[in-house]
């Protein structure tokens, strides 16, 4: 710059010193199964319920097994959608007039 200030991501630290992220030593920590005291590591993917939003192992994975909350509300909604697509699907018989 033409002032002589300089932009702040080029100035340099007050102490000459560098900046040492604190957590690039450490391990990350894992995920545990959030049912009760389970101690397994929780699965990343198929793990996820998106009826809680809790991280479950290979145990704990389904909602009956870790008495998920949405439960009730996952069945209600998976019973109209049966109910839904059974009414569309259903043949409709063609009366023969006389």
């Amino acid at each position: 710059m033409t002032d002589g200030v300089t932009a702040p991501a080029e100035r340099p630290a007050a102490d000459g010193a560098r900046r040492v992220d604190k957590k690039a030593g450490r391990r990350r920590k894992r995920e545990r199964c959030q049912f009760g005291k389970c101690v397994s590591s929780a699965l990343k993917f198929i793990g996820e319920c998106q009826f809680c939003d809790g991280q479950f192992c290979s145990r704990h994975r389904l909602m009956e097994n870790h008495t998920c909350r949405g439960l009730r509300t996952c069945k209600e909604h998976m019973r109209r959608r049966n109910a839904d697509k059974l009414a569309q699907e259903q043949t409709v018989v063609a009366k023969i007039q006389i």
